[in-house]
C-alpha cells in the first residue's frame, strides 16, 4: 500500500521545469507498476528500482523512436526516457519477461499546441540536440520571426529578423520536446525539436 501511495504521489506532483509530467514506474517483485498508462509527447517516463535485479528494455516501439535497454538494480536505481514519437511503446525486463514482467505506455499528441498553416520551410540539425541547433531556411532575403515553445505553449526562446540561417544555443533549455515556429508575414511554419542533454 505504501508503494502504491508513493507512486500515485509521484505521478501527481513531480514535473520538470518545462511543466511536462514525469510518470514514475516502480520496479519490484517481478512487476512494473503501473503496468500501462497514457502520456503526452514531451512527458518523461522514469523507472525506479525497489528490489531485485532487472532491466527496462524496449521490445516494440513506434517507427523512428529510440530504443532503450537499461539495468534497474541497486547500482542503477533509475532510468529516464523522453519519447519523441506518438504511439505505443512496449518493454520488458530481460531477466523476467517469461514471468510476465512486461509493461507499456501510449504516447499521445501534445496538448495546447496550435497547428501551423504551412508545411515546414526550414531544416533543423542536429535533432535531437544537446547544446545547439542549426536552422537553415529555404527562402532567403525575407526576414522571419522565430520562437520555440514547450508542449504547453510556454515560450522558451524568441529571435527576430532571422535571414537565411542561424545557430541557437539550447544548453539552458530543459530536456524535452519543443515546437519551433517561424513566422514569415501571415505564414506560420513549425517543426518539432527534441532536446536531450
Amino acid at each position: 500500500m505504501k508503494t502504491k501511495l508513493l507512486v500515485l504521489a509521484a505521478i501527481c506532483c513531480f514535473a520538470t521545469r518545462s511543466l511536462a509530467t514525469v510518470y514514475m514506474v516502480m520496479v519490484a517483485n517481478y512487476t512494473f507498476t503501473p503496468t500501462s498508462f497514457n502520456m503526452h509527447l514531451g512527458d518523461t517516463v522514469m523507472w525506479m528500482w525497489s528490489n531485485g535485479t532487472h532491466t527496462t528494455t524496449s521490445t516494440t516501439i513506434p517507427t523512428g523512436a529510440t530504443a532503450w535497454n537499461s539495468n534497474i538494480d541497486a547500482s542503477a536505481t533509475t532510468f529516464t526516457y523522453v519519447p519523441a514519437k506518438t504511439g505505443t511503446y512496449n518493454y520488458q525486463c530481460n531477466f523476467h519477461a517469461s514471468l510476465g514482467m512486461v509493461g507499456s505506455f501510449t504516447v499521445l499528441a501534445p496538448l495546447n499546441v496550435p497547428v501551423a498553416n504551412e508545411i515546414p520551410a526550414f531544416s533543423i540539425f542536429p535533432n535531437p540536440a544537446q547544446s545547439s541547433i542549426h536552422l537553415q531556411f529555404n527562402q532567403t532575403g525575407t526576414p522571419l520571426f522565430i520562437s520555440m515553445t514547450d508542449i504547453n505553449g510556454k515560450e522558451v526562446m524568441r529571435n527576430e529578423k532571422v535571414l537565411q540561417e542561424m545557430d541557437v544555443n539550447v544548453e539552458n533549455i530543459p530536456a524535452g520536446v519543443y515546437i519551433l515556429r517561424a513566422q514569415q508575414g501571415d505564414k506560420l511554419y513549425s517543426q518539432q525539436v527534441v532536446i536531450n542533454h
